[in-house]
Order: C-alpha cells, then structure tokens, then sequence
C-alpha cells in the first residue's frame, strides 16, 4: 500500500473511530461538565469572598487608625472641642466608599452611626476591632481605633462601609455569579437580580442552608445556588448561576462538533495523497529546526517546502520564533524594571526606618538639651570670673572669649534640638559658608592634638551665602571634621571645600583617612549609631548635623572619596534668596 493511500485510510479511520465515540460522550458528559464548572465556580465564589473580607476589614483597620492617629484629632477631643474633633474626623483621609466615625469618651457617637457598646468598650480596652454590623435591610462593616492623650481615652474614630450595590456588584464580577446580600434576618439588603425574580429563589435559599451549590427549580429556569456566611453568621451572602444560561451554548457546540467532523473527513479523502508524498521531507526540515528551537537557538534556517500548507506552518513557526525571541526580550526587559523597582522599595522601607529613628532619637535629644542648659549656663558664669582674672594676658583672654564664645553656640545648639524638626523661616538666617568654614577651621587647629599631623585647608567662593544660621553649619561643620580627624590615626589633611551649583552652596569635607566601611555607610546618620570604642563616641553627632541641614532645606550625604582613599561629606544648602521648603 502507497503512503497516500495509508495515509488517507489511516485518517479516515482514526477520524470515524475516534470522532464518532468522542462526539457522543461529550454530547452526554458535555452538560454534566458546564453544571459542575458551575458548581465549582460557586465554591471558589466563598473562598474569594473570605478573603475579600479579611482584606476589606485589613483596610478598615489601616484606614481607622489613620484617621484615629490624627494629631489635630487628639488635641480636640483633649480641649473638649467635639465640633472640631467631628470637623478633622470628616476631613480626614479614607475610602472612596467608606464614612466618617467619631465617639467620644462616653462612647456616645459624635459623628455617623452610633457602635455598638460592646464595640466601643473593646476600643476602650486599646483593641482595634473590625466587625460587620447586621440590622434591617443592611449590612455594614465598622472599624473603630482608640484616640489617647496624655494616658487617657479619649473616644475612637474610625470608618463604617456598607454592603450595598457597589460591593454586590464588585463581587459578582469577581465570581461571575449573581449576589444577593442577606442580613441577620435573612432579609435582602442588596443584589444584582431584579425584585421580581429574587422572591422565589430566597424562599429556597433558606431551605438548603450553607454548605454545597444545590441546584433548584423556580418558574421554569434552573439555578444552582450557594451560601456564605459573613462574620459568624450575621449576615450571609448568595451566589447564584443561572443553568440555563450556562448550559445555552450546548446546542451549538453540537452543531459546530457535527459540522467539523464533515469538514474534515472531507479534507482528509481530499488532501490525504496529495499532502502525504511532500510532506514528509519539509516536515522533517520543519522538526529539525523546531529541535534547534527548543535548545536556544533561536536563528535556525527553515527549509521552503513547495506545499502550500507545509509552507504556512514553516512561515508561522517564524513567526513564532519571533516573537519568542521578542518576549524573551521583553521578559529581560521587565526583570530589569523589576530590579530596579525592588531597589526602590528598599531605599523607601529604609527611609521609612530612619524617619522612625529620627522621630525617637529627637525626643531623647529634646530632653537632654533641656538639661543641658542649665549646666553651660554654670560653666560660662566661671569662664566670665576667668576672663576678668587674666586681663593682663591677651592671649588667655583670647582663649577665654573664644571659649566663652562656644558656650554661647553651644547653648543656641540645645535650643536648636528642642525644636529641630519644626518648619523654619527660609529667609530667618543667612551665612558666608566660606567665612564660616575658615572659623572652623581656626577651632580644629586650636583643639588639636599636639603631633596628631593633621592640616585643615580651607578653598571655595567668597561671595557665596547659604540660607543656614552661621552657628548651625559651624556646629555641622565641626561634627565633620572631628570625624574625619579621630579617623585619620596616622596624619593627613582636611580639605574645606566651598562653590556654588546653580541654587545651591554645596560645602565639601574631604579627609585622607580610610573611608567608611560599605557596610556602615547606609547607617551614619542613625542615631546613637557610632563606631567608636570609647566613651566618646555615643552616636548623636552626625544625626544632629544631618538634622540641622535638614531642618535649614539641605541635604547631607557621605560617600567614600573616588579620587584617592579617604570620605567625603556633601553639605548642599539652599542659596540665600532662594525660597526653599525645608525638610
């Protein structure tokens, strides 16, 4: 027997033995399947609705506590403004879909819809609680957050949101079924069916209960139903499919099954001894380079073959190995875009972090400039009595202003903690960097070490200004460069570098010390973070410079020096004139 022949004989019975048997089975199992698709949608459409609900009360939460940790909220409820606290509770950020609530201390509702007591009391009690509220012809869920101050309890705020149309909706495009939402009495409080056809089928629903898809009968049309509770049973949600609706698209199938056995029946007796004497060499071709394909190599020449159909496979199978290579591009692509969003995330969770640590550290710092003052105060009195003891000797007297001089800074500095993350006047102070830079300087070479061999040299602009109080950058100046001289052990030199870059002073503090390790470099500027071993060394320095050039609209970074060993030190300020937002 020919190849055409066998082949055109195999073709026709494989069609007719395989066709014929599988046509009639999934004529018969073919509803059976689209129900029971059904069926299993409807038991995902519970556990899609679990977890839409513990995201929805998680955001609840987050949204409660927002509006509950609003400072202007706090202060209210303390004065006993409750027409201010209701103002900054409805003002406050939230949910598209979600309303305004405010209790006071007597847990009586100031503003949306009064909680429950049990709810209030467990606010009370410091719990965040998330419940969904059932009552006639409603459902709703409220998220409540306790407000203190000052130790006490002050009332909650939070959000309530209900279960009405929108959420119907939102979960019927989820689970590609019908909702009706019940509530604790079984009553409708929102859907997606009309009035008329809902009747019937609630009645049935209360007859099978939560558990399985039932399937029932109402006015002529099948439907399979399924129920869900919401938070234990106060309130209950339906999934319905209609199965008539489901099953419609049988009788086409049958037909478009029936159709395409002839067509290709047809097809095989015709083109079965035409297609079989070439096929067989371009297929061969068209699998060797497919081979190619499959182990990366995605330039593989293809064979042309003089049948039609052959040749369409081939110049597809180009084109598929095309846009394989074009999506494997893609997919390079949006690793990369990945990569670098991940890098953003990092650096935001990290700035995040430190703002934590700011936040705690600037209490701390208010507390120990407060105490602080009172012993400068104490010290500058006896450097007064000194003063007046050695005016026969100008260099002692020097020494003595100067040191005098310091406590006055020094002073100004603990007010400056007190208050070092409040928004400044941009135009309040001004100062020459290079002026200031130069006193700095003049103080290294006062107090240092006798041997030590390390040189402070000064270069930059004379006629820039930066936006900064004098004594703030001189204190930012100093933490620098005591650093970088307890780093360089051995000697070396400190360059003090001052210019302008178009609205900015950038002031450089160059060292020729080791550098910073890479891994401390993401944390010299956390509080109490410190590298030192002595006692010296408590981790304040160069937070507080970071937070004086913050707090002027500037910004401070460290990166190891790229032209040779040693640090560098960034100090960029806002021009003097130039208004600026500070951080």
């Amino acid at each position: 027997m020919s190849l055409g022949r066998a082949l055109v004989f195999l073709v026709v019975a494989v069609l007719l033995a395989g066709s014929v048997p599988v046509g009639l089975a999934l004529d018969r199992r073919l509803a059976a399947a689209l129900e029971e698709k059904a069926a299993a949608d409807l038991a995902l459409a519970r556990v899609l609705l679990t977890d839409r609900l513990a995201s929805s009360a998680d955001m609840r939460m987050m949204h409660a506590k927002d509006v509950a940790a609003t400072p202007a909220l706090a202060a209210a409820l303390l004065a006993g403004d409750t027409v201010e606290a209701a103002r900054v509770t409805a003002d406050a950020p939230r949910g598209a879909l979600e309303l305004p609530v405010l209790v006071d201390s007597e847990g009586r509702s100031r503003l949306g819809p009064q909680p429950a007591a049990t709810l209030v009391e467990r606010t009370r009690a410091g719990e965040m609680p998330v419940v969904v509220v059932s009552e006639p012809g409603s459902v709703r869920m409220v998220a409540l957050a306790p407000v203190h101050a000052e130790g006490r309890f002050l009332g909650a705020a939070g959000v309530v949101s209900a279960f009405d149309a929108t959420e119907a909706a939102a979960l019927s495009g989820l689970t590609r079924a019908d909702v009706v939402v019940l509530d604790g009495d079984g009553a409708p409080a929102a859907s997606t069916l009309d009035e008329a056809g809902l009747g019937g089928l609630l009645d049935a629903a209360r007859t099978i209960g939560a558990g399985e898809a039932s399937r029932i009968e109402r006015d002529g049309r099948r439907w399979l139903l399924a129920s869900a509770p919401i938070a234990d049973g106060a309130a209950s949600v339906l999934f319905l499919r209609d199965l008539d609706r489901e099953l419609a698209v049988v009788p086409d199938l049958r037909r478009v099954a029936l159709v395409s056995m002839a067509v290709a029946l047809v097809v095989a007796l015709l083109l079965g001894m035409l297609v079989a004497a070439r096929l067989a060499g371009p297929v061969r071709a068209l699998a060797r380079a497919a081979d190619r394909v499959a182990a990366g190599d995605l330039d593989a020449p293809l064979a042309r073959a003089g049948v039609s159909e052959v040749a369409h496979v081939a110049d597809a199978f180009d084109v598929m190995r095309q846009r394989l290579a074009a999506r494997l591009r893609d997919l390079e692509r949006a690793n990369r875009e990945l990569e670098d969003r991940q890098e953003r995330l990092v650096a935001l969770q990290a700035e995040l972090l430190q703002r934590d640590r700011r936040e705690a550290a600037g209490r701390l710092l208010t507390q120990l400039a407060h105490e602080v003052r009172n012993p400068v105060a104490s010290v500058r009195n006896c450097l007064e009595l000194l003063r007046r003891r050695v005016q026969e000797d100008p260099e002692a007297r020097e020494i003595a202003d100067l040191a005098i001089d310091e406590l006055l800074r020094m002073h100004e500095l603990a007010e400056r903690m007190m208050d070092l993350d409040r928004p400044r006047d941009d135009g309040a102070s001004e100062c020459a960097p290079l002026e200031v830079c130069r006193h700095v300087a003049r103080l290294a070479g006062t107090a240092a070490d006798e041997g030590d061999g390390v040189r402070v040299e000064v270069s930059g602009d004379e006629t820039v200004r930066a936006a900064i109080a004098p004594d703030a950058l001189k204190q930012v100046l100093l933490n620098l460069v005591r650093n970088a001289r307890e780093a360089m052990r051995q000697g070396g030199r400190i360059d003090l570098r001052v210019e302008a870059v178009e609205d900015r002073v950038r002031v450089q503090v160059l060292d020729t010390g080791p550098g910073i390790d890479a891994n401390v470099l993401p944390r010299v500027f956390d509080p109490f973070f410190t590298t030192k071993a002595d006692v010296r060394g408590v981790g304040l320095g160069l937070f507080t410079a970071e937070g004086l050039v913050r707090a002027a609209g500037g910004r401070l970074d460290a990166t190891n020096r790229t032209d040779g060993p040693g640090a560098r030190f960034d100090v960029e300020l806002p021009r003097a004139g130039v208004a600026v937002e500070a951080a």
